[in-house]
């Protein structure tokens, strides 16, 4: 007989909500919620502010005309409405119209965190009850689906229209229930639909994967730096600090940090750009790629609102805001900073080829005479480039004129963030065969690195994961497993520490 014991069963504590309150929200804080279903909450002085906001708007739009509340929008800008609540639902319905494949459940995740912390940020005039509606979709994983593509930088007009229509349960969610948590009050269509938070959700997603293969781009680097014998002469602080870029110097000395445990041989005096400006080109894509982030961050914390409710004026402003301009600019730098980074990476790989280089045979062949070892990854790359570089054409020079040349400018900022995310999936491809030329280089070599550095450790774990075989055989499993490699922490002790 079990024995009972006495003591009284603890109930698990319910998770302890993150607080947003319209101003603190970061990058790393949104992708971090994202990732799984979250209880958020809001502050409670930016809910009254919220509620005051909509309180205002009722007020003004009694007295005078608002843009989206009291008329049509866009070439119906100037006609009015009377019949409430009807005109929201007519607007939300018809704008509703999404095309492409639906949109990850983190980035929709990160959309509707960021539109709550948007709208705690005052100035959108929406009835409160939808941040409870949004927050509590948010912790019981209760996504609508949305559609990847249909915004041009101007507003995800399309993208909240949908998810609205899944808030009221008119549109299944993405696991095909219904689920009915939010009623639309007068006037709440088009300030819940202008916003930008699906491209800045988009694109700040995309930032944590872009900083984890700049860092896996740097340490597969430092492994074909060791297998070509090239020179640290460029990686020393004297170098940086003639120059004194911030990202420059922080990537030589993560080099040298790297290598410091390591026995270096230099087999020339200056080697190819691939090497010798390593620090330089990762150096400017950490910049730009911090200058993005920066760029996104104000956005989260910002009231992107047209027309703009002044609860302190007890006015509207009729405005810009929802131009994605400033998002499009600062996405196209990132995307070419990528590319250039990644074309670093094909430079490494065809030295890795070079027999004058490495000491080794053409292509790292091993067998009978006139075997191809790895020549086909530089076709593989070639053709990853490619993509990267129709991709990388900037998105900010789109334009277009439409509803009646009301709307006669639009920044595709949503474009260049699905361009964004497109050139990281082909740079992982370009940094993948480098990383298997590297890892087979050291092989041939006889080089062991110590498991107990970072680079040895490294260099461990991603031996662990290519087939060992280096006769001439398909590279495609290689391949796989080197992108998924490339797809996960490059050190996870470390990153998870921190």
């Amino acid at each position: 007989m079990t024995r009972k014991d006495p003591r009284p069963t603890e109930e698990p504590h319910p998770p302890v909500p993150v607080l947003l309150d319209g101003s603190q929200l970061t990058v790393d804080q949104l992708t971090t919620l994202a990732r799984e279903p979250v209880v958020v909450a809001p502050d409670p002085a930016a809910l009254d502010h919220a509620h005051r906001s909509w309180e205002t708007a009722v007020r003004i739009a009694a007295r005078q005309p608002i843009y989206g509340r009291t008329t049509g929008v866009g070439g119906n800008r100037d006609t009015s409405v009377s019949d409430g609540v009807e005109q929201d639902l007519r607007l939300l319905r018809s704008h509703a119209t999404g095309s492409g494949p639906s949109l990850p459940d983190h980035v929709v995740r990160a959309a509707m965190i960021i539109r709550v912390n948007q709208i705690l940020n005052g100035g959108s005039g929406l009835h409160p009850d939808i941040v409870t509606a949004l927050i509590d979709a948010v912790a019981e994983d209760e996504l609508p689906a949305v559609h990847a593509r249909g915004a041009i930088g101007t507003g995800d007009l399309s993208a909240f229209s949908e998810i609205a229509l899944g808030l009221m349960g008119e549109t299944p969610l993405r696991d095909s229930r219904v689920v009915p948590r939010w009623t639309a009050h007068q006037g709440d269509a088009l300030p819940l639909i202008s916003t930008n938070a699906m491209t800045v959700a988009l694109a700040a997603t995309a930032t944590d994967s872009v900083a984890n293969w700049l860092e896996h781009s740097l340490i597969v680097g430092v492994l074909s730096l060791l297998a070509t014998r090239s020179s640290v002469e460029p990686f020393a602080a004297r170098v940086q600090a003639a120059r004194r870029h911030l990202g420059q110097e922080e990537v030589a000395g993560r080099v040298r940090e790297l290598l410091a445990d390591h026995d270096i041989q230099a087999a020339r005096v200056q080697d190819s750009y691939g090497f010798r400006a390593l620090p330089q080109i990762l150096g400017a894509t950490w910049q730009a790629l911090q200058r993005l982030r920066g760029t996104l961050a104000i956005e989260m914390n910002s009231s992107s609102e047209n027309p703009l409710i002044s609860v302190e004026d007890d006015t509207v402003f009729h405005n810009g805001n929802f131009h994605g301009m400033p998002i499009a600019l600062a996405v196209d730098e990132a995307k070419l900073a990528l590319s250039s980074a990644a074309l670093l990476s094909q430079c490494r790989l065809a030295n890795l080829s070079d027999p004058a280089v490495t000491g080794l045979r053409p292509f790292l062949a091993d067998g009978p005479a006139g075997s191809s070892g790895t020549m086909l990854l530089e076709y593989t790359t070639s053709a990853a480039i490619a993509e990267i570089r129709m991709a990388a054409a900037p998105g900010s020079l789109g334009h277009t004129v439409i509803s009646r040349g009301t709307e006669d400018h639009a920044s595709f900022a949503s474009q260049a963030a699905t361009q964004l995310t497109d050139i990281l999936a082909q740079s992982r491809i370009v940094l993948a065969c480098e990383l298997i030329s590297a890892v087979r280089a050291l092989g041939q070599q006889h080089r062991d690195l110590d498991t107990d550095t970072e680079l040895g450790a490294y260099l461990h774990r991603a031996r662990t994961c290519l087939d060992p075989r280096t006769t001439d055989r398909p590279l495609s499993d290689d391949l796989k497993a080197a992108v998924k490699f490339l797809e996960q922490l490059p050190n996870p002790e470390k990153d998870t520490a921190r």
